[in-house]
């Protein structure tokens, strides 16, 4: 009779747990994302005693591949790109950027990961101004270095990343572009710009996992001259945005 109830109760608290155990860990394999994009841009450009400020809004769309967001240690990666369109008063702002993550994860415990990655991209950015009706584009393209730290905790079927790091502009060109004046280009200096993401992934065990997240960004720009004009201007951005996307 014991032994007839101590299996029954076996067989019961196995079938209860099942379920659990069926659902208690996410899957790690890498993910397709692609999702919607908006940002708030606000500009200072500072040149000797005089500022000036400026903001303008952005909307786009991007698309990343790789284990960054599931995986839960060993090797890491993720490959990105996104494209942004804004306009105010007939001045457009057009930007394109592409990056590739690499790095290693360590776990501290069951849900919480640790990680440090390095990687690369390109970043193109266009402004065209509304000058007294002349055709002017001003263009601004760099390659960029990036490390950055990171910190994953895995719920039932959601994961959560923090990350923060850095991308350093290499070699970045401007060129401006007035139709009928020609054109010039000149030399960026390299900057180290910081930025910081938190970025939800959700339904992970549903049939479409929700990415949802906010990132914040600072860039500096400045010429790569020796002269007074050169170290007395400069122009920093602070953008604020959001991403919204389904996973596959």
């Amino acid at each position: 009779m014991l032994a007839r109830n101590l299996l029954r109760h076996t067989c019961l608290a196995t079938l209860l747990a099942s379920p659990l155990l069926a659902t208690a860990a996410p899957s790690t394999e890498p993910l397709f994302s692609v999702g919607l994009l908006g940002a708030y841009d606000k500009f200072k450009f500072e040149g000797g005693s005089e500022s000036d400020k400026e903001h303008l809004g952005q909307g786009g769309v991007f698309a990343t591949f790789g284990n960054k967001l599931t995986a839960e240690s060993g090797f890491i990666y993720q490959i990105g790109a996104e494209a942004k369109y804004g306009k105010k008063n007939d001045n457009k702002l057009k930007e394109a950027q592409a990056d590739l993550d690499l790095g290693w994860r360590a776990a501290l415990d069951a849900r919480n990961f640790v990680d440090v990655t390095v990687g690369g991209g390109y970043s193109w950015t266009r402004f065209e101004p509304e000058i007294n009706d002349l055709d002017t584009r001003l263009t601004y393209k760099s390659p960029f270095a990036k490390a950055a730290l990171g910190y994953n905790h895995q719920f039932d079927a959601s994961t959560l990343r923090v990350e923060v790091g850095a991308r350093r502009s290499i070699d970045g060109r401007a060129r401006l572009k007035v139709d009928d004046f020609g054109s010039d280009s000149v030399d960026m200096k390299d900057r180290t710009n910081p930025y910081a993401e938190v970025t939800l992934l959700m339904n992970q065990q549903g049939g479409m996992p929700v990415q949802a997240g906010v990132y914040y960004t600072r860039t500096e720009y400045k010429l790569d001259e020796d002269s007074d004009v050169a170290d007395n201007n400069k122009l920093k951005r602070d953008e604020f945005g959001f991403k919204v996307g389904l996973a596959f």
